[in-house]
């Protein structure tokens, strides 16, 4: 239950933030180029509040949390890139998904530890 408390707010502070974005860049507030780095950034920032939500509810090992939440999100990340949008192959991908993955790792890890202070 918590893997999936985790990953709803993953997506549910994605979709709030890329919503926010999308309203600005709508309105002309920020240009397309700053929203392209926007959506990147709130991506990230809602996996590491993932990896910090499973790391707060996680009892030992916070780095094996974080791998099964990360790896979830990017494979369905890869799922829906190439089987979805038939997307080709490029190298900058990768590094965003091993961005996210490490995010993910890194909020769980705090997570963890920062629970484990609470006790």
């Amino acid at each position: 239950m918590k893997y999936l408390k985790s990953l709803f707010i993953v997506i549910s502070t994605t979709l709030v933030m890329l919503l926010l974005s999308s309203s600005l860049c709508y309105f002309n507030i920020i240009n397309d180029v700053f929203n392209d780095v926007l959506k990147l950034v709130s991506i990230l920032i809602s996996c590491f509040l993932g990896g910090l939500y499973i790391g707060f509810k996680s009892d030992t090992k916070g780095y094996l949390e974080g791998i099964k939440i990360g790896g979830g999100i990017v494979i369905f990340m890869l799922l829906l890139s190439y089987l979805g949008f038939d997307d080709g192959f490029r190298v900058i991908k990768i590094v965003y998904y091993l961005m996210i993955l490490i995010l993910t790792i890194g909020g769980s890890i705090i997570g963890i530890n920062k629970s484990d202070q609470k006790k």
